[in-house]
């Protein structure tokens, strides 16, 4: 029987295990039990030897490790008594995100307004979107209640730049001048004003943008009528012909602020959400 250490025996038998028994034959096992059970075993050829080895110095190794003493438990954040988001709801801040980021100002105010309490993943994805834009961000914590403190103590990489409790300053979204003086009017004039600029020809694709930004900035009022104004006109475009869908065709642009104006309606009627 061999006289070296478990460490050492160990180390040789994974290199025993490397090299192959072909190579070099297991080691002898330190007299005592381990040693004991593997000549019990009766394994004749050298692979069987060093598999039973192996087996054996395992199971012993394993005994031996002691459990790490116990952690304290982890302090939950404190209560907050807002009701939780609608699952529907935390679902399109995905989704604006991914595709109508110039609404999230909105969703945020909106479901802040309301009262929601936000979901543990959707507030880690806002405060690690927003870790740059300090008043954005502000508003972020504000949102997430006692759980942001919570989570960027025990997360400090989700921890604003720079942030500054201050209030937030939004961005103003620029629109065509002479659609300015109407989002706040009566519902009619703004769709009017738009689906008859659009079939004029007067709004091309390359207004698309601040014609998106009118959409996202039209009183919530005329978001009905001017969502019927504009499938009616889209309706008209396809009637004559213009079948094209590919980006920069007159049917996509009314397809654009059809999809806009929908998603708009869609998810401030979601945060009004009876709880």
């Amino acid at each position: 029987m061999s006289t070296a250490s478990p460490a050492d025996t160990w180390a040789e038998l994974v290199t025993v295990g490397l090299l192959g028994t072909d190579r070099r034959d297991p080691p002898e096992l330190p007299d005592g039990p381990i040693a004991d059970l593997v000549a019990d075993a009766l394994c004749p050829t050298p692979q069987g030897r060093l598999l039973a080895s192996v087996s054996a110095m395992v199971v012993a190794r394993r005994c031996g490790v002691l459990p790490l003493s116990p952690r304290p438990p982890l302090m939950p954040p404190d209560d907050d008594p807002r009701p939780m988001l609608p699952v529907v709801a935390a679902r399109r801040w995905h989704s604006l995100v991914a595709n109508w980021p110039t609404l999230e100002p909105e969703w945020l105010a909106a479901a802040s307004a309301h009262g929601w309490r936000p979901p543990p993943d959707v507030l880690v994805d806002m405060l690690r979107r927003h870790r740059r834009s300090p008043h954005v961000a502000a508003s972020i914590v504000v949102f997430g209640g006692s759980l942001a403190p919570w989570l960027i103590d025990h997360q400090p990489d989700l921890a604003p730049f720079n942030a500054r409790q201050d209030a937030p300053q939004p961005r103003v979204l620029p629109v065509p001048a002479e659609l300015e003086p109407l989002l706040g009017g009566p519902p009619d004039d703004i769709a009017t004003a738009v689906v008859s600029g659009l079939a004029a020809g007067h709004y091309k694709w390359s207004h698309r943008a601040v014609l998106l930004n009118t959409v996202a900035r039209v009183a919530r009022t005329s978001l009905p009528a001017l969502i019927d104004a504009l499938e009616a006109g889209r309706d008209r475009v396809e009637a004559h012909g213009h079948l094209s869908g590919e980006p920069g065709s007159p049917l996509s642009l009314w397809e654009s602020l059809i999809e806009l104006a929908a998603i708009r309606r869609d998810m401030l009627d979601e945060l009004e959400t009876t709880r």
